[in-house]
């Protein structure tokens, strides 16, 4: 348990130093070329896309992603699978607290143009991207681990990455985004989801290996 904590908190540090990193990197060298994309998705918004965008875009909400990961988690730990209720807890979690610490470490400004959604905080990256990303991402990945077919599990990738991918472009339809926001929070998220499954498969299979090379270990032969 200690090595897999120690592997959990070297990844989040480490993703915290990406995002900052190529967040002060796409500042630095492109600025706000991506404004322009912004403002062409501003002066073409119409009524029915406004209401689609801001219903659509409560997939990446904490107000509800929070309340799903824990009914999903109560769930899955009154199954038994405890295992499965804290990786998605961990999941969200640390997405949630990564995209607030990058936000504060690269304070770039929101775009300036007509915001249809009251938000704070700065703008890179976009915490319901990366929100909706380790949440939805999550759930295709638990689909497969509770044993889901092949055609199961792809349909559930696909719904997750459309849901994923509307609530990055409702971000920016919005106006309270650039694209290069989003994009980083997909990344930042789909990269923290994808860490803390690996971190807590890598560490049952380094056990193995370790008593396999043990002599008189589960597969050294006898006789």
């Amino acid at each position: 348990m200690p090595g897999r904590a120690t592997r959990l908190l070297a990844g989040f540090f480490g993703l915290v130093l990406i995002g900052w990193g190529a967040g002060e990197l796409w500042l630095s060298i492109v600025g706000s070329a991506d404004l322009d994309a912004v403002r062409e998705v501003a002066a073409d918004r119409t009524q029915a896309l406004t209401t689609a965008a801001r219903a659509v875009t409560w997939a990446g909400s904490g107000y509800l992603l929070v309340p799903l990961a824990l009914v999903c988690s109560l769930a899955l730990a009154c199954s038994g699978r405890r295992r499965e209720a804290l990786l998605m807890v961990l999941a969200l979690g640390g997405a949630m607290l990564l995209s607030n610490l990058v936000k504060l470490l690269v304070s770039r400004p929101r775009p300036p143009v007509a915001h249809l959604q009251s938000v704070t905080g700065s703008s890179f990256p976009s915490g319901h991207a990366t929100q909706a990303s380790a949440f939805w991402f999550s759930l295709a990945l638990l689909v497969g681990a509770l044993g889901g077919s092949r055609a199961v599990c792809g349909l559930a990738a696909g719904v997750a990455s459309s849901l994923v991918l509307a609530v990055a472009a409702s971000r920016v339809y919005l106006g309270v985004h650039y694209p290069a926001d989003v994009v980083a929070g997909v990344l930042l998220g789909a990269g923290w989801t994808a860490w803390v499954w690996h971190s807590f498969d890598a560490a049952p299979r380094a056990h193995v290996r370790a008593r396999a090379s043990q002599p008189g270990g589960p597969f050294t032969r006898t006789g």
